[in-house]
């Protein structure tokens, strides 16, 4: 506004005495809200590790390779984070997080309740190269829980297939169907909670001959 009244009209306003005299004529002055600081944007040390994958996406038992990634999902003036864990053995998604955050804990909370349901010791989890993946919080947890981590050549996203793949059959058959509905967090939560919950246990996947990926586990270890 200062800028405005001084170029066009050539009067020179003190910002006080401009305040002031908005609030006498109840005007307003849109204003940037300030962006969270994301994980991006703190310049931590970037701790990268070798592809241990290498793209071999067949795991002969549960819970000995998994992949994660993390997607977004605008609404209206926000964005919605997805962070996911994917049991390679079966296609399970074992453990999530929705959040309206996009910080360090998209990648760390989904470790840390896996870890409560199952020993993650000696497990391989690959990721990408992504900077929720190569934080020093991340890496530590990994070490900590006895997690070996795998990671994505830079810029390859066919290294991390499987995860992406899940990613488009969940904006596929749930974010793109239920669009017009989606315009709040509490909306989005809801309706992958409940696609989540299809995915696992009714969706039938030739690969698995035919089965739901929970049936397919159990099918195969019923202990």
């Amino acid at each position: 506004m200062k800028i405005v009244l001084n170029r066009k009209y050539n009067l020179s306003v003190g910002s006080h005495t401009l305040r002031r005299l908005m609030a006498a004529n109840n005007l307003q002055s849109a204003i940037r809200r300030k962006r969270r600081k994301s994980i991006r944007q703190i310049g931590l040390e970037k701790l990268t590790a070798d592809n241990i994958l290498k793209r071999d996406f067949f795991a002969p038992l549960p819970g000995r390779k998994y992949v994660t990634d993390i997607t977004y999902i605008p609404i209206r003036n926000s964005m919605v984070y997805f962070s996911v864990i994917l049991d390679l053995f079966n296609g399970e998604i074992v453990s999530h997080k929705i959040s309206r955050s996009a910080d360090a804990a998209l990648s760390t909370d989904v470790v840390s309740n896996l870890a409560l349901k199952r020993d993650l010791e000696g497990a391989v989890l690959h990721s990408d190269q992504g900077v929720h993946y190569t934080n020093k919080a991340y890496q530590s947890l990994l070490k900590e829980k006895g997690i070996i981590a795998s990671m994505s050549r830079k810029g390859n996203c066919w290294d991390n297939a499987m995860a992406e793949n899940f990613f488009s059959h969940y904006k596929c058959e749930c974010i793109r169907l239920c669009k017009k509905s989606l315009y709040s967090f509490e909306s989005v939560v809801e309706v992958t909670e409940e696609y989540l919950n299809f995915y696992n246990k009714e969706r039938y996947q030739s690969r698995l001959k035919n089965m739901s990926p929970i049936d397919y586990r159990l099918q195969n270890f019923k202990n």
